[in-house]
């Protein structure tokens, strides 16, 4: 047994960070190991304890590292508009590949912090309940080279 991946949910085992809003305004934080937590159809499970998706705002885990690559491959990628903490939008782009539609949330995979030392990416996923998301727009990996490349006349 991989003893970095959970075999029922595929979660990194480590933490979770769960923000959840609270009745009257303000949020909180609730960490729990991986293994205690669960995304289920009416909210999450932390141990025993379960709270409603209106209440939880995101949910987020790191995974192990992975090695940086320098690609400068084009791909498809994902432009997800949130409601974050003020009500304010918080954009975010990334690659299609780290990016996943649930019926209760989005997950999306983010890049944080690149140990130039040992060539390693720290990579964190999160998960957005779907009464947070404004928005969400696909880019095709060929969007920039259309652009560039279509005449400014279609008669041209």
């Amino acid at each position: 047994m991989d003893p970095v991946r959970t075999l029922d949910t595929g979660i990194a085992s480590g933490v979770v960070t769960v923000l959840v809003d609270e009745p009257g305004g303000g949020s909180s934080t609730i960490q729990t190991p991986a293994a205690e937590f669960e995304a289920a159809d009416r909210g999450v499970a932390i141990g025993r304890r379960f709270i409603p998706w209106h209440r939880v705002r995101r949910y987020e885990w790191d995974l192990p590292p992975k090695e940086f690559a320098e690609e400068h491959r084009v791909s498809a990628r994902v432009r997800l508009v949130l409601d974050d903490v003020n009500g304010t939008a918080e954009e975010h782009v990334v690659s299609a590949d780290g990016f996943e539609t649930g019926a209760f949330a989005v997950t999306m995979l983010l890049d944080d912090v690149v140990d130039t030392d040992h060539g390693t990416v720290m990579v964190r996923r999160v998960g957005i309940p779907w009464h947070h998301v404004r928005e969400y727009e696909r880019i095709p990996a060929d969007a920039h080279a259309d652009r560039a490349m279509a005449p400014e006349r279609p008669d041209a």
